[in-house]
């Protein structure tokens, strides 16, 4: 059996044979350690390849090694734990993404809720006799007083309120069925 410093030897003068002997001597080795922690065969095997890749490429400084057993395990090691801090990684990226996207969906969601209810609202307005409508209009999507109202309309300030109040009744009424669900969907769906 050839030992390991005629190995290391020979393999750093670029002797391809005892390269592949190094690989047969240590692949399990090599393995185990990385298994152990990636508890993935496929990883474990990636690592694996790199360690022996990474000998082969500086297979010419190797000449220092006293213990290839251990070198090869703390190499193994390194690799492994890169390897598990990429895979934190992706999954931190992943998890990210993940809650970024439930929070635009979430917004859409409100969006198009809020879009329905405003559908809903100006339905209820299109239904509400000329002038309380006008009075409505007015007064909550143009944000004018009573007073501005009555004044622009040429009506009193009594008539007004009573128009206002007659279309708040109204567009409660028509509304209310659908806010409760509204409502329920859209703070009960997180």
């Amino acid at each position: 059996m050839i030992d390991n410093d005629y190995l290391i030897k020979q393999l750093s003068n670029g002797c391809e044979q005892s390269f592949r002997l190094l690989y047969e001597r240590y692949f399990a080795c090599v393995y185990r350690t990385a298994n152990k922690y990636l508890h993935s065969e496929n990883l474990a095997q990636d690592v694996v390849q790199e360690v022996f890749t990474k000998i082969w490429l500086n297979r010419s400084s190797l000449t220092d090694i006293q213990n290839l057993e251990s070198y090869l395990v703390v190499m193994t090691k390194n690799h492994t734990f890169r390897e598990l801090k990429k895979i934190a990684f992706e999954q931190h990226q992943q998890q990210t993404y993940l809650s970024q996207l439930e929070l635009d969906t979430n917004f859409t969601e409100v969006t198009l809720d809020s879009q329905q209810l405003d559908e809903l609202l100006l339905e209820a307005v299109e239904q509400l006799p000329p002038q309380q409508k006008t009075v409505f209009i007015l007064g909550k999507m143009q944000n004018m007083s009573h007073e501005d109202i009555a004044h622009h309309l040429n009506l009193s300030q009594g008539t007004v309120k009573n128009h206002m109040v007659r279309a708040l009744k109204f567009v409660r009424k028509h509304l209310a069925p659908h806010l409760a669900s509204f409502i329920l969907l859209h703070f009960f769906s997180n």
